[in-house]
């Protein structure tokens, strides 16, 4: 199958898409958020990505990504663009930079087999939406590893179009490989599994390694430094630690203790109730609010 997603982050089946995502942009962009159900790390898809999936009973055991990625390389040498199988799962042109990040899932010997195509992406999208600063937020679980992208158009001598693209591949992997072609079926089966896949206790779990993660923020005002540590699940502050060279006439535990076991979502009217010039002199309830959650 070849197929397109709308602007959509997806994660690996083991990672905590809260260390990964860049939520704030992509809430504002209207980015969607996806997890699949293979291992390796989060990708950007939109109308320039094309993604290839192959299902098959190869009567193989383990992992194997060279058997699958043969053809989309073969179709791609074809079309003028060198690329080879790099480190565990990347296919990468030009050099070292990645142009497909590949994934299995394997039960018995059916295995489901998927990668992406930069083909015409928006990089300065796909680096925004993943760029979650690791000084920042901390998790336990598998993070990605960031590597050096470019699109396949730009190293194409002739310049065609995504669809064309789509087109080529397609049919370079039918006539060497001969495959039989059947029509995508619509059954209750496979709606099941879109409507879990959309849920958002699939893609936000209440799993510690996949929901917790501790999330640092530092600023200096014209008042002083205010830093805060936060213990994230999920969207809930479990644990607030706030420090720094500001003054104040009242406890700062008192203020943590305030915020403790909040929800991010409802932050802001907690504070508002707050006097929080009392705890860091001159901040405002806005300031502090903006500091937690940018």
């Amino acid at each position: 199958m070849l197929w397109q997603n709308a602007p959509t982050v997806v994660i690996g089946r083991n990672q905590n898409a809260y260390a990964e995502i860049n939520r704030a942009y992509t809430d504002n962009e209207n980015i969607k958020i996806a997890r699949r159900i293979t291992g390796g790390g989060a990708v950007y898809h939109d109308l320039g990505n094309v993604n290839y999936t192959f299902i098959s009973s190869d009567g193989k055991e383990g992992i194997d990504f060279s058997y699958f990625t043969s053809p989309i390389i073969e179709a791609l040498f074809s079309l003028g663009v060198r690329v080879t199988l790099s480190g565990r799962n990347d296919l990468v042109a030009d050099g070292d930079r990645k142009i497909s990040g590949n994934a299995q899932h394997r039960v018995g010997q059916r295995v489901l087999h998927h990668g992406t195509l930069l083909f015409d992406t928006d990089l300065d999208v796909l680096s925004s939406a993943l760029n979650v600063d690791p000084e920042k937020i901390k998790s336990k679980a598998m993070k990605s590893a960031r590597s050096r992208v470019v699109n396949i158009s730009e190293l194409m001598d002739k310049k065609i179009t995504t669809d064309s693209f789509i087109r080529l591949v397609a049919d370079y992997v039918i006539n060497k490989y001969n495959p039989e072609i059947i029509e995508t079926p619509s059954n209750e089966a496979i709606n099941s599994i879109y409507r879990r896949n959309c849920s958002a206790e699939w893609i936000f779990p209440n799993r510690d390694y996949l929901s917790k993660y501790t999330v640092t923020k530092k600023k200096r005002y014209p008042f002083g430094i205010v830093e805060c540590s936060l213990d994230m699940r999920g969207d809930n502050i479990s644990d607030i630690k706030i420090s720094g060279d500001f003054f104040g006439t009242r406890p700062i535990p008192e203020l943590e203790n305030l915020i403790r076991g909040t929800k991010i979502q409802g932050l802001k009217e907690l504070i508002a109730t707050i006097s929080v010039s009392n705890y860091i002199f001159s901040m405002t309830s806005s300031e502090l609010v903006e500091l937690i959650t940018d």
